[in-house]
């Protein structure tokens, strides 16, 4: 069962990467029970080439990859899921024109106009078959538009209804930026919003999923298909703080 099947089955959690970049990670996350790695170039670090031999690595551990490109744009759509990535995600979504470029890059004829080549997303099979592996990829791939401003929540529903579009995830701190009040995520205008897009999700059988904390996540718990609340620098924050703790109260008792 891939990723998009998954997800509407049952809610799924996973990791946000922006700096860990050895194949060690993936196996940690998938011993821990996540289930897909969202990595963020965007705002990280992981480069072209090592972004491909991670996703490799988790296609082999059935541990699939999200990844949010850093722009709408062909080069980077299409060729991250030519690296093998079972989703790619646009950040700043804002209209039904943006929504028809990202489907249409992200899935082959007839859903799109995605160019077509061999590779990582076909396990580096034979050349030929290039029907089935567009069949395949059309329907194990997702595409996600991320919405986060004030723009994007107005014109959700023309977003979601654009045929090829398979899921919206919210940023809540950009969303709470874009409405003028950085400083205060989950203010009511701003589940008001969240609310639009997790209902109009429902309506069009798209999946719905937030970047945000486990407070924020538990109010849409009944909506959520994907779930990210874990970072992984703020993993090694809690953890590393948490060893500080540990040491410090065994030198209290001496």
């Amino acid at each position: 069962m891939n990723l998009k099947q998954r997800m509407m089955e049952k809610p799924l959690g996973g990791v946000l990467i922006q700096f860990s970049d050895s194949p060690a990670v993936l196996y940690v996350a998938k011993q821990s029970g996540l289930d897909f790695v969202l990595y963020d170039c965007e705002h990280g670090i992981i480069p072209y080439e090592k972004l491909h031999d991670l996703m490799l690595c988790g296609n082999a551990l059935d541990l699939p990859s999200i990844v949010r490109v850093p722009e709408l744009s062909r080069a980077w759509v299409s060729r991250i899921l030519d690296f093998g990535a079972s989703g790619v995600m646009v950040p700043m979504m804002e209209s039904a024109e943006q929504a028809r470029k990202l489907a249409d890059w992200a899935k082959y004829p007839p859903l799109g106009r995605r160019s077509y080549s061999g590779g990582a997303h076909t396990g580096y099979a034979s050349s030929g078959n290039h029907s089935f592996h567009m069949q395949e990829d059309n329907q194990r791939t997702i595409a996600i538009a991320q919405i986060e401003t004030v723009e994007g929540i107005r014109n959700a529903e023309a977003i979601l209804k654009t045929e090829g579009i398979d899921a919206a995830i919210i940023g809540p701190a950009d969303l709470a930026i874009s409405s003028g009040h950085p400083d205060v995520i989950q203010s009511e205008d701003e589940i008001e919003g969240i609310r639009k897009v997790a209902d109009l999700c429902r309506k069009y059988g798209k999946g719905f999923g937030i970047i945000g904390s486990t407070s924020l996540l538990a109010q849409f718990a009944g909506s959520l298909n994907l779930m990210v609340s874990a970072i992984e620098t703020h993993l090694w924050q809690e953890s590393f703080a948490g060893c500080r703790r540990s040491y410090d109260a065994i030198l209290e008792k001496h």
